[in-house]
């Protein structure tokens, strides 16, 4: 099975300027997000960005970019533009993977878990859960909800995503409701049926571009991970990451 993963990342952020390129223990955030990608089983990696700079410090580690326009607007737009100039030159892959860049913790265990659901089950579109163990982390609209089906083999189709507190509880439980870890991975038939969707009145109310194909009857499956994953938004969420790195060492 021939799989890519990309990394899509852009400079501006309003929270947390030049973000990818933030210093982590001596090493700008994005290049661990890719030596991370790159300890898994997939084919290829690429971080892909339409920043030159982002580019220059890629290339200085000795990692894969490619440059896009400035015309996407969300992540896996991006990805779309980057299969279109990998597809340029004849290459083909059976699986498509996006992974965040400003995900420095993810886990390559977690990506090979990916990769083998992808041989071994029917899925179209996988991503990943975790269960929700506080009151603040459910009642945060910056936390995304997902409300699974019943697992079955370790996994679980996804019935909807909201930054709403779902399902709703009269008196918080833990690990009854789950968050989603945003990323993802798509078999070519299904990336290829993505990108030609537009925009739904959900994806537009919640701003979670995976409503837009929960509308279009294209199912997401989901398996959750037990891993630390902390996605960074503010300078205050790289502190706490590279904590965590440290404690590792």
């Amino acid at each position: 099975m021939n799989s890519v993963i990309l990394i899509p990342c852009r400079l501006e952020s309003i929270r947390f300027p030049n973000k990818p390129l933030a210093d982590l223990l001596g090493k700008p955030m994005i290049q661990w997000v890719y030596e991370a990608a790159e300890k898994s089983d997939a084919s290829e990696v690429f971080i892909i960005t339409d920043s030159e700079e982002i580019v220059k410090a890629v290339e200085a580690f000795d990692g894969q970019a490619i440059l896009t326009s400035d015309a996407p607007e969300n992540g896996t737009e991006r990805c779309e533009e980057a299969m279109e100039i990998l597809a340029s030159d004849g290459t083909e892959y059976d699986v498509i993977i996006n992974i965040q860049g400003d995900e420095p913790l993810i886990s390559p265990m977690d990506i090979n878990r990916m990769l083998d659901l992808f041989e071994e089950e029917d899925v179209d579109v996988l991503t990943f859960i975790q269960p929700i163990d506080n009151e603040e982390d459910f009642n945060n609209p910056n936390i995304v909800k997902a409300v699974p089906t019943s697992f079955d083999e370790g996994f679980c189709d996804v019935c909807y995503f909201s930054r709403s507190p779902i399902p709703h509880m009269n008196e918080f439980r833990e690990k009854v409701a789950f968050k989603h870890i945003g990323i993802y991975g798509f078999t070519a038939t299904a990336f290829e049926e993505i990108k030609n969707l537009d925009a739904s009145l959900l994806e537009e109310l919640e701003r979670l571009e995976q409503l837009r194909w929960v509308q279009n009857h294209i199912v997401v499956s989901a398996m959750v991970t037990d891993s630390v994953l902390i996605g960074v938004d503010t300078p205050k969420d790289l502190v706490a990451v590279e904590n965590i790195l440290k404690s590792k060492k």
